[in-house]
Parts: structure tokens; C-alpha cells; sequence
């Protein structure tokens, strides 16, 4: 891969025997991401002038091909190094939206071996910035690849954008838009869970528990998958963790003093839920919804199995306690 460094552009805006072709040296340029709108936003290098473009800058392969996260970073340097809103790649063009000190937006865009400044759509409303360079966007091929698999069809668009408040994702999806695939920022596929087998359950509960010695309530939902709620640094706040079936895990905070006590999510057996959903379930393809917490006040987490409206309760080992609560 080619790595072009700010010194490039440095050279164009300064030398007038500097070409706009940004020519190659060793290095690229470390980004420091503004992560709030709060702070005051100060570009590495000095932007690319209007009157500059369009810059020429061909490659030799396919963006699929190992070159996407070259031109990425061509485009970041051409921007100033501004902290960035988004980035679009298709196999055939590639795009950078950054926010500018007046909280203004500049895109930049790649495509048939030119640099242009295009007009964007985006506004800038408090989203979260990122630094493209820890992201792995030379891995355009196979992540594209990976969404073909999943089902995905159409012209393939990766983006790295703010998904929800304060997270920036990394997805693929099409235009039109068919399905989107969401990638870990290591560039593995977030992986589907299902509701049922142990394998799922101890991956879906161990993503929304985290490291947490405390929660509140643990909930598999055919709506929303895996979810927890658990004690917040601050007093009286609740902090929320869900993982839907095929997305990254995501945190939202409420107000909120629970009137459950907390529990230690060890005692949590996986085996145990998936023992009792078979139990409970009219068919192997009934959608359950499992709630466990300390609602009943014994001396250990029940989990409240309801299965198409019928309800029934059951111990971490799996054992039906219905009859028992009843």
C-alpha cells in the first residue's frame, strides 16, 4: 500500500513548483479525534484550497483490492486532518465528510482517479467524531465479501458513521438498501445470536454483563435480544446495555431507583435458561421472552419465562419453580 504524508500537501498549498499530485514519502499523518463539540477543533495541516482541485491521484487496483484505506487517508490529509463525520466507500469511489473549526462540514471525494470537493448533505449535529486511520478499511474486499454472504445486495456501501448517540459503527449495506451488516472495529462481522442454544446465551449475556459484579436484570427479548440493567456510577441512574441480534452492543442511561435489588450475574447459567426455554416452549420455534432479576425476593436471580403469553418460572439450574411462586 502507499502511504502519503501531510508534507505532500504541505508542499502543494506553499510550493509553486509542487504539483497537485500529492507525491509519495514514509509516513502518514496521526489524527487526533475532537471527541466532543465542546473542544476546539484545530486541523493538523492546512486544507487543500478550492482553487487546488481536482487533484489527481490514480491507482493501480480496484479499491477491493488493497487500495481503500490509501485513498482514505489521502482524502484525510487533503481535509487537513480535521476529525471526521463519516466515511462512504463503494467499490468504485470513496468519500470523507469532516467537521470544520466553524462547525461547518467539508467532503471530500475519490473517484476515476481524482480528488474532488463535493457538496454533503450532512449536518452537523453534536455527532462523534473519529480518526479513520484505527479503522480497517483495507479490509473493503472481504468485508464486502462477508455482506454478500449475509444476504446483502445491491451496489455494496461500507460506512463508518455515529450509529447512536456517542457510537460510531462501521456497517455495510446497498444502494438500494436491501440489509446491513455491522463489523466489530477489527473488521470481524458482529455475529448473529440466536435466543436458544447455550452458545448464544453465554455470548449474548456475557456482551450486556461486561465486566459488571452487580446488575439489576438481565432480559432476552425476540425484539430488542440481550439486554441489562445495571448500577451506574452515578446515584440514581441506570445504565442500560442492549445487543440486538445483529448489532454491537449499545449503552443508554436513565433516571431511575430500581426497586430490585442487584445480584451478581455469575449466577447466571446459561445452561440453565436454555433448559428451561425448551421446557417452556409450545414448539422448538416459539419466541420466548426470559427476564431475570430478584423481583420475587429469594435468595438467588429467577428467571421469568414467557413463552406466547404463558408464563412460568424457573431456577438458574433450569428447574421449574412455577408451581412453587404460584
Amino acid at each position: 500500500m502507499r502511504i502519503r504524508a501531510v508534507a505532500a500537501v504541505s508542499c502543494l498549498l506553499i510550493a509553486s513548483a509542487c504539483t497537485p499530485n500529492l507525491p509519495a514519502t514514509s509516513t502518514s499523518p496521526q489524527v487526533a479525534p475532537s471527541p466532543t463539540p465542546t473542544l476546539t477543533i484545530v486541523p493538523t495541516s492546512t486544507p487543500v484550497p478550492d482553487n487546488q482541485f481536482p487533484i489527481s491521484y490514480p491507482i493501480a487496483d480496484s479499491l477491493t483490492a488493497g487500495d481503500a484505506g490509501d485513498i482514505v487517508a489521502r482524502l484525510h490529509e487533503v481535509s487537513g486532518g480535521l476529525p471526521v463525520l463519516k466515511v462512504d466507500l463503494t467499490t468504485k469511489q470513496a468519500t470523507l465528510t469532516a467537521l470544520q473549526p466553524d462547525k461547518g462540514v467539508a467532503s471530500y471525494r475519490w473517484e476515476n482517479g481524482e480528488i474532488t470537493k463535493v457538496d454533503s448533505d450532512i449536518q452537523y449535529l453534536d455527532q462523534k467524531t473519529f480518526d479513520p486511520s484505527q479503522y480497517p478499511i483495507d479490509s473493503l474486499g472481504r468485508m464486502f465479501d462477508i455482506a454478500d454472504l449475509r444476504g446483502v445486495r445491491g451496489e455494496l456501501v461500507l460506512q463508518i458513521v455515529e450509529y447512536r448517540e456517542g457510537q460510531v459503527v462501521m456497517t455495510v449495506t446497498s444502494r438500494p438498501e436491501s440489509k446491513t451488516v455491522f463489523f466489530n472495529k477489527d473488521g470481524t462481522a458482529v455475529a448473529s445470536l440466536g435466543l436458544t442454544s447455550v452458545a448464544d446465551l453465554t455470548a449474548g449475556v456475557g456482551e450486556v454483563v461486561g465486566d459488571a459484579t452487580e446488575v439489576y436484570s438481565v432480559t432476552l427479548s425476540p425484539t430488542l435480544g440481550y439486554s441489562a440493567d445495571l448500577p451506574d456510577a452515578d446515584k440514581g441512574v441506570v445504565l442500560n446495555r442492549t445487543r440486538p441480534a445483529e448489532m454491537p452492543v449499545f449503552e443508554t442511561r436513565r433516571t431511575e431507583n430500581p426497586s430490585v435489588a442487584p445480584f451478581n450475574p455469575a449466577l447466571i447459567q446459561p445452561a440453565g435458561l436454555a433448559k428451561a426455554i425448551s421446557k417452556f416452549q409450545k414448539t422448538p420455534d416459539e419466541a420466548c421472552t426470559v427476564t431475570v432479576d430478584m423481583s420475587l425476593k429469594r435468595s438467588a436471580p429467577v428467571a421469568k419465562v414467557d413463552c406466547g403469553g404463558s408464563v412460568h418460572y424457573a431456577d438458574m439450574d433450569g428447574r421449574d419453580m412455577t408451581d412453587l411462586v404460584g
